[in-house]
């Protein structure tokens, strides 16, 4: 397998509970918002207003009992991502909802962390996802949840095991052309160890119009 170089110059080594244990861990030295997001979160107890989570807390609805949304969540109804999570504008930089939350818990999103014996990238999961059986993965409506005790250090291959990766793609028995996979479909394995399904018909050109000309939109999983 190909190995890839890592520039660590701007990490500075700690420790942090990931994937359920007590690892060695590299965090940002620094972060531009960082420092203004402490003092904010501060400024109650020297006795000023905190105007960044009182605008970030306004676009939380915590317990808020509906169809879509967990009630246990505390559910970001903000600006999302393209991929489903929260959105916050932090002194001019975009930040995850759920990071910010997690740094004034705890510290700084570690980048990688050391596992099994080789450096890995570390993510925010999110453990209301993982603990759900009917949640369909994907861009699903726990990537909005910001409560701290909903979210967990994990690297991205413990978040993918935990977190029903993919299925939403296994479940889909038609490419988006509307061809059968049990007749068209077939799978492909890339030298990096990725399994993608394609289709045969588009392929060959047998394509829905509005796909024409587009091939990303044909792989599927």
């Amino acid at each position: 397998m190909a190995t890839q170089t890592l520039d660590i110059s701007g990490l500075t080594p700690s420790r942090a509970v990931v994937d359920g244990a007590l690892r060695q861990v590299l965090i940002p030295a620094e972060q531009p918002w960082y420092d203004k997001l402490l003092v904010d979160a501060m400024a109650p107890e020297l006795g000023g207003g905190s105007k960044i989570f009182d605008r970030f807390n306004a676009k939380i609805h915590q317990g808020l009992n509906s169809s879509t949304i967990d009630k246990n969540c505390w559910t970001w109804m903000g600006q999302p991502t393209s991929n489903g999570y929260g959105i916050f504008n932090l002194d001019g930089h975009k930040v995850r909802a759920h990071h910010i939350l997690w740094t004034v818990t705890f510290d700084l999103v570690p980048v990688l962390a050391h596992v099994d014996d080789r450096c890995q990238r570390v993510h925010v999961g999110h453990q209301c996802h993982d603990a759900d059986p009917t949640c369909p993965g994907g861009r699903c409506r726990h990537r909005l949840c910001v409560r701290v005790e909903h979210l967990a250090l994990q690297t991205h291959a413990a978040n993918d095991r935990a977190g029903h990766s993919g299925e939403h793609h296994r479940r889909k028995t038609h490419c988006p052309s509307d061809h059968a996979y049990a007749v068209s479909g077939y799978s492909y394995t890339d030298p990096q160890g990725t399994t993608r399904r394609y289709c045969r018909a588009c392929k060959a050109g047998e394509r829905a119009p509005e796909f024409v000309g587009i091939r990303k939109q044909l792989v599927v999983a």
